[in-house]
């Protein structure tokens, strides 16, 4: 029996090889342009998702977040509150806020949570007593019903004095929420998954070491680690811990003081969100953390580029974005 001999393109003419090939050039001329003027606005290279997105070719943001996603299904909010940190956690018609954003951002923090909806907080957590993630946290406090407050291991280092940290402390023991200190191996159910403390932090004279490794697993999972900067990321990879996780919150706002490669490799996210200020002063995120972010072929998504971002779960992992055009 005869082999059936494979079809290849053929040009029926010289005119319509001249024609593909323009249009094949121009194509890759305008790739190049876009990947010029990119580096040159954003310092990296774009992902094959910038490229999809730019030409109209995305299949994975969705315009609007479907409501019942937001009622029943699992998403994580990385919500835009500029050089600062609030991510919620929504599953089953649960909730968990980790962070409250800077003391400016009280206005589009609570704007963002009245638009989903939100009226109860099954927990609050605070990473660490940096203004930056609790500046509005007693503002949150006073405008919804929390549950129960998460705080860091504050015996590991000086007792915060700072009058916000003071301030979210009276705020809690007036209303008489309750509180737990984080501790390794804890568990908590979050509707249809459960959020895990991998690690409690480290002893230290850095609040930023304080805060600890959360992961959050459902229908997908989410790694957190607030501001903890290198000490602690080694410290979770010693301790053996499952940090394999689909998204990632990039560590210290991206900078290189967190997201090591050997970190990074045991993370190995689908999608690394960054939570970061438009042309902040700290050069956030940094151009190391980005390269190891491009070294586990993560996509990287950015509040000071697309505002607020949602990952969400409907028959696969999605993202959603503020800005989309």
């Amino acid at each position: 029996m005869a082999k059936r001999r494979k079809k290849h393109w053929k040009p029926k003419s010289t005119k319509e090889a001249l024609s593909f090939l323009v249009s094949l050039f121009v194509v890759c001329l305008c790739i190049i342009s876009f990947t010029v003027s990119y580096q040159k606005q954003y310092g990296t290279l774009p992902s094959w998702d910038d490229l999809m997105k730019h030409f109209g070719l995305s299949y994975e943001v969705s315009t609007d977040l479907p409501a019942e996603v937001l009622q029943e299904g699992t998403s994580v909010h990385f919500i835009d509150v500029g050089q600062a940190d609030a991510t919620l956690i929504l599953s089953g018609g649960e909730s968990c806020l980790v962070d409250a954003g800077d003391f400016d951002s009280a206005d589009s923090l609570l704007s963002y949570l009245d638009g989903i909806g939100i009226e109860t907080l099954d927990y609050l957590v605070m990473t660490h007593p940096h203004a930056d993630h609790i500046g509005s946290m007693d503002d949150v406090l006073e405008n919804y019903t929390v549950e129960q407050v998460i705080l860091p291991d504050f015996s590991l280092a000086p007792e915060p004095t700072s009058k916000i940290f003071q301030t979210v402390l009276e705020t809690i023991a007036v209303k008489q929420i309750p509180t737990v200190t984080v501790q390794q191996g804890q568990s908590y159910s979050l509707g249809n998954g459960t959020i895990s403390i991998l690690r409690d932090g480290v002893e230290t004279d850095n609040y930023n070491n304080l805060s600890p490794v959360i992961k959050f697993s459902a229908e997908f999972s989410v790694l957190l680690t607030g501001d903890g900067e290198k000490e602690v990321e080694q410290d979770a990879l010693n301790s053996g811990a499952n940090l394999k996780a689909d998204v990632f919150q990039a560590g210290h706002h991206g900078s290189s003081t967190s997201n090591t490669a050997e970190f990074l490799q045991a993370v190995r996210p689908q999608f690394t969100v960054v939570s970061c200020g438009k042309e902040n002063s700290y050069g956030h995120p940094h151009q190391e953390a980005l390269e190891h972010f491009e070294q586990v072929a993560s996509d990287v998504y950015r509040t000071d580029q697309q505002g607020s971002i949602a990952v969400y779960y409907q028959d696969g992992i999605k993202v959603w974005f503020e800005n989309a055009a």
